[in-house]
């Protein structure tokens, strides 16, 4: 009989969320460097924040096909990560992937990621956590970024997960609850009210990740 899935996010739950937010505010300045359109700064803190990445590559690569625009997009993206990581090491949540590890006799683990599955492995291994997980479910990177899609093709695909984990991701646990799953809600990072009213627990320090799914 299969192990039940345990599924996790990574931006803020793995790694902490500033090697994810600097890049994306790095990709915006760059953006506007290139074009001269300030008006994209207003994009930066937006959930809808793709309009704006789609207009700045209206305007880098007009000649491109949206595909193109979006793989060159991501490209620029998911390399300042994976660099970011590189050069700093402390970035991972060492305490939480040592807890993973432990979980990974009971469980079988799954990140659910909307970074792209070009570059995933590449950030798996920057970080050195390469293994720790049974699946990795991710995006190409021609896509944009959609939890609501991305959670209905991980469960047709694999199932639902018993339990997911993350943190800063209101929208996931939004798709994650559709699912029947029980949704913890991972608050090292920061703490939403919001997104804590959605989850089925909140934790607020690794130690207490065991206590809270085998109590």
């Amino acid at each position: 009989m299969n192990k039940p899935i345990l599924a996790t996010n990574i931006d803020g739950f793995l790694i902490k969320h500033e090697a994810f937010i600097l890049p994306h505010k790095a990709w915006f300045k760059r953006a506007i460097q290139l074009t001269g359109d300030t008006n994209l700064e207003k994009w930066i803190k937006r959930k809808d924040y793709f309009q704006g990445v789609d207009l700045a590559m209206a305007q880098i690569m007009p000649q491109a096909t949206e595909q193109q625009r979006t793989l060159q997009a991501r490209h620029w993206y998911q390399e300042d990560v994976v660099q970011y990581i590189a050069n700093h090491p402390k970035a991972v949540y060492i305490q939480v992937v040592e807890k993973l590890r432990k979980l990974k006799s009971r469980f079988r683990l799954a990140l659910v990621t909307t970074n792209t599955k070009e570059y995933i492995h590449q950030i798996l291994k920057t970080a050195k956590l390469q293994g720790l997980y049974d699946i990795v479910f991710a995006i190409s990177a021609t896509e944009k970024p959609d939890k609501a899609e991305l959670f209905k093709r991980f469960a047709q695909e694999h199932g639902n997960p018993k339990y997911y984990i993350a943190a800063r991701s209101k929208e996931a646990f939004e798709e994650c609850l559709k699912l029947g799953s029980l949704c913890i809600y991972a608050a090292w990072d920061e703490f939403d009210k919001e997104t804590a009213s959605l989850a089925t627990q909140t934790i607020r320090k690794p130690s207490e990740l065991e206590i809270k799914l085998f109590r």
